[in-house]
């Protein structure tokens, strides 16, 4: 998923950049037993669940999750920062 995210930021394609860097956090969660596989969890859900068991990360996985939502649900246009944002998740 990293590399699918790391081409969409290649081409510009911010929004499709930031969902797949979403995605991917999400994967590494899971893979490390932070959190349950959960089909349908929201990006909320996972910052929230994941925050409780690791407090280092609540703050930018509440960002990460704030900024996902602002450009998926909220229409806000994506930008290289906001993929950067979540490349650092």
């Amino acid at each position: 998923m990293r590399a699918e995210a790391d081409a969409f930021a290649d081409r510009g394609e911010w929004a499709q950049a930031v969902r797949a860097r979403l995605r991917a956090v999400v994967c590494t969660l899971e893979e490390r037993g932070v959190i349950d596989p959960r089909p349908g969890r929201t990006a909320t859900e996972v910052a929230f669940e994941a925050g409780a068991v690791r407090p280092d990360l609540r703050d930018p996985l509440r960002r990460g999750a704030r900024t996902f939502g602002e450009i998926w649900y909220g229409r806000r246009t994506a930008t290289e920062a906001y993929d950067a944002l979540l490349r650092e998740l």
